[in-house]
């Protein structure tokens, strides 16, 4: 990778994180005590769709701490977030010439359930009761659903409209 391609790597790292950090701000209360549905993960998914795995994976845990970080209460949540998002993105890949392939639908699934179980893991170690973990899972389950949903409608769309290719075109100077 030459100099100019590291840079607009760098800077489309720099985006993804900013646009995950806003997704992940809109959040919807579920009713479920203090559970939230936001659809960020949905924006990590397509930032492992487009960027190497380390970059995908430093926008995924930046974007998503910040938000944890800003949220009231929420900075707890912090330190589990920099360890569990950018796990979301190992099973994607970004070979392919489109969004939707059948590895990136398995990865959807395989994402949604490594954050629901990583949650619930950092919540009983922190609660020190396994219990209090078990009981944030059915309402975690929502999340990656939300999540899974948002990204197969844009990669859908954006398959349709060849952004994936154009994309890659702009991170080698192709334009």
């Amino acid at each position: 990778m030459n100099q100019s391609e590291k840079t607009r790597t760098l800077v489309m790292t720099a985006l993804f994180a900013a646009i995950i950090f806003v997704v992940t701000r809109i959040n919807i209360p579920t009713g479920i005590g203090a559970h939230v549905i936001h659809v960020g993960d949905s924006m990590i998914y397509l930032a492992a769709c487009i960027l190497p795995m380390p970059y995908a994976m430093a926008a995924g845990a930046i974007g998503a701490a910040l938000s944890d970080a800003i949220t009231p209460g929420g900075m707890v949540w912090v330190i589990p977030t920099m360890l569990i998002k950018p796990l979301l993105v190992i099973y994607f890949t970004s070979g392919k010439g489109k969004f939707i392939c059948v590895r990136n639908v398995a990865a959807v699934v395989l994402a949604g359930l490594t954050g629901v179980f990583g949650y619930f893991l950092a919540d009983a170690i922190m609660t020190g009761n396994f219990m209090a973990g078990l009981a944030a899972v059915l309402p975690g389950l929502l999340q990656p659903l939300g999540s899974a949903i948002v990204f197969l409608a844009m990669g859908y769309a954006f398959d349709m409209m060849g952004v994936k290719n154009k994309l890659k075109r702009q991170l080698r100077g192709n334009v």
